[in-house]
C-alpha cells in the first residue's frame, strides 16, 4: 500500500490544528478560572520543580524565546507571582523564583489538557506511550522552524 506524501503531510497537518485548536481552548479555560495564561503556568510549573534559574534557562526549558519570557516574568512579578532576584556574586545574573503566591497559584490551576493526555496515556501499553512519545517529538524537530537553514 502506497501512501501519497502529499495526503499524509494534509493529515498530519490537521491533525496538529486539532491540537493546537485543543490547547487553545485549554488556554482560555485556565485563564477565565484562574487568571493565568499556558505560559505563565508553564514558567511557574517549571520554576516550582527546578528551582530559582535565569531568564535564559527558563526559556529554554519551556521552549520560548527569552524575550518572550521576559515578558511574562514581568507580568508575574507585578502580580506577585515570582522574584527575581540579582546574585551578590555576581550583579549581571538575575535568579527568578516562584513566591508563595505563585507556588499556589500554580497548585490551583491544574493544566486540563495534560491531565486529559495523561489519563489517556496511562491506558496504553508502554511500548505505545514511547512510540507515541518518539514521533511527536520528531514531528516537533521537523516543525520548529528555528532549526530551518535555508
Amino acid at each position: 500500500m502506497s501512501m501519497n506524501p502529499d495526503h499524509v503531510a494534509e493529515d498530519i497537518l490537521l491533525a496538529l490544528r486539532r491540537i493546537m485548536r485543543s490547547m487553545d481552548i485549554a488556554s482560555r479555560q485556565l485563564i477565565s478560572e484562574h487568571g493565568l495564561t499556558t505560559p505563565q503556568l508553564l514558567c511557574l510549573q517549571h520554576l516550582q520543580e527546578q528551582g530559582p534559574m535565569t531568564t535564559g534557562m527558563l526559556a529554554q526549558a519551556v521552549s520560548l524565546s527569552p524575550a518572550t519570557v521576559t515578558g511574562i516574568l514581568d507580568r508575574m512579578e507585578r502580580r506577585g507571582l515570582v522574584t527575581r532576584e540579582r546574585r551578590p556574586e555576581d550583579k549581571r545574573r538575575v535568579l527568578v523564583a516562584v513566591t508563595a503566591t505563585g507556588r499556589a497559584a500554580s497548585e490551583a490551576a491544574p493544566s486540563y489538557l495534560a491531565k486529559r493526555l495523561t489519563q489517556a496515556l496511562e491506558r496504553l501499553p508502554e511500548d505505545d506511550r514511547a512510540e507515541i512519545q518518539r514521533v511527536i517529538l520528531y514531528l516537533a524537530d521537523l516543525a520548529d522552524m528555528r532549526n530551518d537553514t535555508k
